[in-house]
């Protein structure tokens, strides 16, 4: 049987009309194409799958979203939400807002459901309501009322979150420029640093990384002076997190220097106190001083002596008993 070779040339739809041409050797003959299923007629309507989720998928996801989302921790909420969104392959739902068509016609011109619709709806109604659950009331009340979507929800969580204006952008640069570190601890002025660079990177205006270490080391002040010095005199200048972190091991040495001179100090004043109240207390009985105006010496009252103390050595003299004053002789002699 003699061997026949096919050679399948397709031509453009636009010029062939969706024929076929096959040619070989014993004949030539014209094919229409093959019409098109349902599944591949949905697929090209939306090119993305919808995979096939439940609730509780999303309530597993719940517990791995630490914070409910605020007026002011967008950055921090974005940053766990995100990667969830995408592991679960529904992204496409918050950055495109095109949705499967609702129906379909097959290649006789009918009109049937489509599947993919179906399961996107599904979909976007479960990641909806999953958003909402992870906001506080404050910012639900700032949702349009027609975001009826994942998409629209997110979108104005960003419009109402993080307006770019020049004068935010502004005022975020300022307070970048003027931030010190002043009274505040360390992790106070890193964190409030931390916020003014995230929120204009938030504004697409982020803070290179040489910016935030130069910047960060100006407002530490002149307590810190000779670490900035060690630091950053001459290249190759360390990263901003190499920065943080060296500029933390550099406090706690600080702090733990402190603590010993505090103990240091304590132990000394304890030592010396305890070797002065020695030297007082040595062979001190028995020797009281009794020097001081009005101060009467001990012994036995006798009411016959009008009232002075008796004592063995009366006779001898008291240093602290005073003879009365003599009365002066207020008579005159006569001239």
């Amino acid at each position: 049987m003699p061997c026949i070779l096919y050679i399948t040339y397709a031509i453009s739809m636009k010029q062939s009309k969706g024929f076929h041409f096959i040619y070989s050797e014993e004949n030539f003959m014209v094919s229409e194409p093959k019409p098109a299923s349902l599944e591949t007629m949905s697929s090209s309507s939306n090119n993305t799958k919808e995979p096939e989720l439940n609730i509780q998928v999303f309530h597993q996801c719940s517990s791995l979203v630490s914070v409910k989302l605020s007026t002011s921790n967008l950055l921090l909420w974005r940053s766990q939400v995100t990667p969830l969104v995408r592991s679960l392959g529904l992204y496409h739902h918050l950055s495109s807002g095109e949705k499967p068509a609702e129906e379909i016609e097959d290649d006789k011109g009918n009109k049937c459901p489509n599947q993919l619709y179906q399961s996107w709806i599904n979909n976007d109604g479960l990641l909806s309501s999953w958003l909402l659950g992870t906001m506080k009331e404050e910012v639900m009340s700032l949702i349009y009322s027609e975001a009826d979507t994942s998409y629209k929800i997110w979108t104005s969580i960003e419009e109402q979150l993080l307006p770019v204006t020049v004068e935010k952008e502004g005022l975020l640069k300022n307070m970048l420029m003027s931030i010190r570190k002043g009274s505040k601890s360390l992790d106070e002025y890193l964190k409030e640093f931390k916020s003014i660079c995230d929120n204009l990177a938030a504004i697409k205006n982020p803070v290179s990384d040489g910016d935030k270490v130069f910047q960060f080391a100006h407002g530490l002040g002149q307590k810190y002076m000779d670490f900035r010095t060690a630091m950053l005199t001459k290249p190759p200048y360390p990263s901003f997190s190499q920065f943080v972190l060296a500029l933390q091991g550099h406090e706690q040495a600080v702090l733990a220097h402190k603590e010993e001179e505090k103990t240091y100090l304590e132990h000394a004043q304890a030592y010396f106190g305890q070797r002065g109240r020695g030297r007082n207390g040595r062979g001190s009985r028995g020797n009281f001083n009794s020097r001081g105006r009005g101060f009467t010496p001990a012994g036995r009252y006798n009411s016959q002596n009008g009232g002075q103390n008796s004592h063995p050595n009366a006779g001898s003299s008291n240093n602290n008993t005073r003879p009365p004053p003599k009365e002066e002789n207020s008579v005159q002699q006569p001239l």
